[in-house]
């Protein structure tokens, strides 16, 4: 859950453990959130052995080790700041316009920009796609460099080109990108 963690209500019940990076969306690099039900704590029934460290976890209160204060503070912040607008369901409202006018772009460009992702598991916050000349990555990735948008080189085993638009991203940063997608088809399309 590390890419979509606290960027929409999830119903943890539905889970019997949840783990996840929170540097995508929670906090600093190298906090983990872990969320395990109570009946695996302590058991590795077709899990993993490694839900049995756990259970130290929650025998001593989850405070078995010196816990990683810093990194607590700054998801406390980021918690906070997720209440301060209106709890997950509103964040969820500002993730899906952002992924909506992203993918929308890419859908509406007659297969100049192509999504390699089926229609009904499009992630809200990692947009990977191509261009249908794939000459022409590079080049995009260059001008968006030059206009400080950065890291959109496409992820390893995909190619093309990959927008990351976490909760951190504000709407203006994905309109940003929006309109340089839409000049560079005007100019090469």
């Amino acid at each position: 859950m590390s890419s979509n963690f606290c960027s929409k209500p999830v119903d943890v019940s539905k889970f019997g453990i949840i783990y996840a990076g929170a540097q995508k969306n929670v906090g600093p690099s190298g906090v983990t959130i872990v969320i395990v039900r109570k009946d695996l704590i302590g058991k590795a029934q077709g899990i993993t052995p490694v839900m049995l460290d756990y259970k130290i976890h929650a025998d001593n209160g989850s405070l078995y080790n010196t816990p990683p204060c810093y990194g607590i503070y700054m998801c406390g912040l980021v918690f906070e700041d997720l209440l301060n607008q209106g709890g997950l369901v509103e964040v969820e409202k500002k993730n899906v316009r952002k992924a909506q006018i992203l993918y929308e772009t890419i859908d509406n460009s007659g297969g100049f920009y192509r999504s390699p992702v089926e229609k009904s598991v499009r992630s809200l916050m990692n947009v990977p796609f191509t261009l249908e000349k794939s000459e022409l990555e590079e080049e995009f990735i260059k001008e968006a460099s030059k206009e400080k948008m950065v890291q959109l080189k496409g992820h390893r085993s995909v190619g093309g080109m990959r927008a990351s638009i976490y909760n951190a991203m504000p709407l203006a940063g994905v309109e940003k990108l929006v309109a340089l997608m839409k000049d560079f088809q005007a100019r090469h399309g």
